[in-house]
């Protein structure tokens, strides 16, 4: 395989990572899948622009490891969805909706790749019919390639806003 070809596939590679993430965060049954996105070694992060802008270390949401990336996952299914009994869950049923792009994409030395992407993430309250938006801004994302396939070795979800319009529970 030519070293063009092998960019070029590796680059595929990580849009469809981002891909099957978003196939995955649109579907709150599967958010299980969503650790297995990740490398070993991985962070995922949510930030203000503002603050990420201005050099200011609050974030939203800071899960520096795969450990926190997992425990977020009990959280949510356990906390939030209260062991999956409709009438105990601690949030609204909604169904998120993302809408992502451009993707660009950019090759690193070291083989992996780096993605950057625009988003708009949907709500759809299952009380209610009618859509709000939740969140806009960008996705910047460090893929690596381990024996599993491509995973996400950072993804940080940059906010262009300071203020989400609803709470969040599912990841962004």
């Amino acid at each position: 395989m030519s070293a063009l070809s092998d960019v070029t596939s590796r680059e595929q590679a990580a849009r469809e990572l981002l891909s099957h993430y978003v196939r995955v965060v649109d579907d709150p049954e599967r958010v299980h899948e969503w650790p297995d996105l990740f490398a070993d070694e991985a962070e995922y992060v949510v930030v203000t622009r503002e603050n990420l802008e201005r050099g200011l270390p609050v974030a939203v949401i800071r899960d520096d490891s795969k450990d926190r990336i997992l425990d977020r996952v009990t959280v949510i299914r356990e906390f939030w969805g209260a062991g999956g009994r409709l009438e105990d869950r601690h949030y609204n049923d909604v169904r998120p909706r993302h809408l992502v792009g451009p993707v660009w994409t950019e090759p690193a030395e070291d083989g992996s790749v780096w993605v950057t992407a625009n988003f708009g993430v949907w709500l759809t309250p299952s009380a209610d019919p009618t859509p709000r938006l939740l969140a806009l801004g960008e996705y910047r994302d460090h893929v690596v390639f381990t024996p599993q396939g491509p995973r996400f070795r950072s993804k940080w979800v940059i906010l262009d806003t300071a203020v989400l319009q609803d709470v969040f529970v599912y990841p962004l």
